[in-house]
């Protein structure tokens, strides 16, 4: 199954695929929730080229990486004269999303300043740039992205609880690539073919010791760190010849299961996660899917029960 740039099999990748498309046309703000390199910046694309805002800009930014001193100009913009270098006027990135879609990438990482001024702007659907009196009126939908868990990052006051509540009226969340094992073999063969036709090759065929390799793996870096290795491997190859455990690369094999106490211990959290997870499966069915009775059976705030539905992906169509 395949999607403009989004290739997978798996039910969990289909179901955020899914909710992309039904929410699409709605004007509610989305918060995507995953790893890095699991594919939010390509969920928001979907989001927005399904979107009656289709035809007009979609505007990616990576708030992690702007200065705080630089965060009103590059944000909202500037008049000429506003300060030393600015020799004309310059539109922000939300008056450039004027009429389509922000995409706020790791909007975490955004100061608590910077969110009261992101804020403002999403309550108000006005801006002003710096150095000018006047405010201008944008129309824009709101896409954010994180890594994080913002839930914990407003209980240690690193992020604004109004804010939190104003980005996430939709929220999807993005498994990571090694609880979503079988789209390994798609990802990978979709990638042979993207870089082998980009340098002119044949597509190498990955032998099937190299695909279980890469199904043990517990890839850290999610589907970037697999289109990388891909990249990589399509590079060395001969011609006509099958990859095999050679072309991986040495921290891939270094990390196998079994291989190091590091990752024995992930395999482990993955294990215990597969237990917890059954385990408050089992409670729900017991309760009929009452979550407050199902909270108290497990010693659990209703709230604590919440959070373990959503980072274990539990949802009750299961």
């Amino acid at each position: 199954m395949e999607m403009p740039n989004i290739v997978y099999v798996s039910r969990e990748m289909d179901k955020a695929v899914q909710t992309s498309k039904r929410i699409a046309d709605t004007s509610a703000p989305v918060l995507i929730e995953g790893e890095s390199g699991t594919g939010k910046e390509l969920i928001a694309r979907l989001i927005h080229e399904h979107s009656r805002r289709a035809a007009g800009p979609f505007v990616p930014v990576n708030c992690g990486a702007i200065p705080e001193t630089l965060f009103e100009s590059e944000f909202f913009g500037y008049r000429a004269g506003a300060f030393t270098g600015a020799v004309k006027d310059k539109s922000g990135i939300l008056e450039t999303a004027d009429g389509g879609t922000a995409f706020l990438d790791e909007i975490g990482d955004l100061s608590v300043s910077m969110q009261a001024k992101i804020l403002r702007v999403l309550q108000e659907k006005e801006v002003r740039r710096v150095g000018d009196t006047r405010l201008s009126r944008i129309d824009i939908r709101v896409i954010a992205a994180t890594n994080k868990d913002l839930e914990r990052e407003m209980g240690a006051g690193r992020f604004r609880e109004d804010l939190f509540f104003r980005i996430g009226v939709l929220r999807i969340h993005l498994t990571p690539l090694r609880r979503r094992r079988s789209d390994i073999p798609v990802l990978a063969d979709h990638f042979a073919v993207k870089y082998a036709r980009r340098i002119g090759r044949d597509v190498p065929r990955l032998s099937d010791e190299v695909l279980d390799i890469f199904k043990r793996y517990s890839w850290p870096g999610n589907v970037r760190e697999l289109e990388n290795e891909i990249h990589r491997m399509v590079a060395l190859a001969d011609d006509g010849r099958p990859v095999d455990r050679g072309l991986v690369s040495g921290r891939i094999l270094e990390h196998l299961p079994g291989d190091s106490s590091e990752d024995q211990d992930g395999h482990l959290r993955e294990r215990l996660a597969g237990l917890e997870r059954q385990i408050i499966m089992e409670a729900l069915e017991l309760y009929g899917w009452n979550k407050t009775r199902t909270a108290r059976h497990l010693g659990l705030t209703r709230q604590g029960l919440h959070r373990k539905l959503h980072r274990l992906c539990i949802t009750k169509d299961e």
